[in-house]
């Protein structure tokens, strides 16, 4: 494997690992940056100053220009909301520009000789868009059109409606013009891939599988909690907070119908008012943010996915296979990720059934071993983080190959 410089560029540091987002890239980057010189260029919060000694350890260079942002449900943050109707630019895209940003991206490419530029998430496109003096990589994580098309269609709300529609065709544009100026686009499955051809008549996508890391995640011996259901995720994030919102208010009721006994733990960052109002109501607890979502998973019965909106693939499908959990989700909840119902999990798309599967594991010791015996396997021996690792520095290796003519 030939030694390249890679310049890669993304908003945020990789710790806490809090976020589907960070966990993908972190399972990438850690075998990147043995094999090749990563620069790691973003902005960095107050917040996050405790994590560079984490990213350091990785083994790249990083390199961080601070950063401030308004928190949710603060009157900066709406203020920024409303006032992003008149702005060309999607919502989140504005979000992650910054002008210094760019400007370090020019300077670094004129001091230094790299054989590649990777942007992670489209949001970031607008700080390395337009450059042209050597290859550049875009990494895909969802398509980011689609997550605002569907809340426009399923929100809850007609101004909500209205704002997301807004959002989903400015997002179609800028993602459009945005992929066309990169030699590659890597996308996480192959339902993502064909969307990009749809969408938006990208021939130059390639698809990476799923990882999860299975020297962390993994089967513990501790006791569990008999009828706990748990979900995983970052509470910030739309998709998660409706589909939480979805679970306690329309499916919960009926298992606890059923069994009075059984409790649902929240589990992720930041959960907003809309969800802390659970805590502590018919067995529900949110646990708002925690160092390690392992112990959670590991004391639960069953893991929910009722996912209604959202892109991309889900690694806390993975990551619960990986710890030996049954889950039932929604088909959306596993998206583009290559697993069947009743071999890997089960599936359930309306309130009765999903109660329904809940209660099958909850019931059926042998059902719940078989799924996780199976899903448990399927994960170790497919989905660990260094063959994904290797899909992806393919795709890096080609897009330097294709910027340069195919000369190197």
């Amino acid at each position: 494997m030939r030694r390249r410089k890679i310049l890669f560029l993304q908003k945020r540091l990789l710790f806490p690992t809090d976020s589907g987002g960070k966990i993908r890239t972190l399972n990438i980057i850690k075998h990147l940056a043995r094999w090749h010189d990563i620069t790691y260029l973003c902005n960095i919060l107050p917040s996050e100053q405790p994590y560079i000694d984490s990213m350091n350890g990785i083994g790249l260079n990083l390199e961080t220009i601070p950063w401030s942002e308004s928190g949710r449900n603060t009157v900066a943050f709406y203020r920024d909301l409303a006032l992003n109707i008149f702005s060309p630019y999607p919502f989140n895209v504005n979000k992650d520009f910054d002008p210094r940003l760019r400007a370090r991206v020019l300077k670094l490419l004129q001091q230094e000789n790299f054989d590649l530029v990777v942007c992670d998430f489209v949001q970031m496109a607008r700080n390395c868009l337009g450059i042209k003096t050597l290859p550049k990589l875009l990494f895909e994580h969802n398509v980011e059109a689609q997550i605002f098309e569907r809340h426009a269609k399923q929100g809850s709300g007609l101004l909500l409606r209205a704002y997301m529609w807004l959002q989903w065709k400015k997002m179609h544009q800028f993602e459009r013009r945005a992929g066309r100026d990169f030699d590659l686009v890597v996308a996480v499955s192959d339902q993502d891939r064909a969307s990009f051809e749809n969408r938006y008549d990208w021939r130059h996508t390639r698809v990476i599988g799923t990882s999860v890391d299975t020297d962390y995640y993994f089967p513990e011996d501790v006791p569990v909690v008999p009828r706990r259901c748990t979900f995983v995720g970052s509470m910030d994030w739309l998709p998660n907070e409706q589909a939480v919102i979805y679970f306690v208010q329309r499916i919960w009721p009926l298992v606890r119908r059923r069994f009075s006994d059984a409790t649902f733990q929240i589990v992720g960052r930041n959960p907003p008012r809309s969800i802390a109002v659970f805590d502590q109501q018919d067995g529900v607890s949110v646990t708002g943010n925690v160092p390690d979502v392992r112990p959670y998973l590991a004391g639960s019965e069953v893991v929910v996915i009722p996912l209604r909106v959202g892109g991309g693939t889900r690694l806390k499908v993975f990551e619960s296979m990986a710890m030996g959990k049954p889950i039932v989700s929604t088909t959306l909840g596993v998206e583009g990720l290559p697993v069947e119902n009743l071999t890997h999990l089960l599936l359930a798309d309306d309130p009765e059934t999903f109660a329904m599967q809940i209660g099958r594991l909850f019931d059926d010791q042998l059902l719940r071993r078989r799924l996780t015996e199976e899903s448990l396997s399927f994960v170790r021996s497919k989905h660990g983080t260094e063959t994904i690792a290797m899909q992806f520095n393919s795709i890096c290796e080609e897009a330097i190959n294709l910027g340069r003519g195919g000369s190197d």
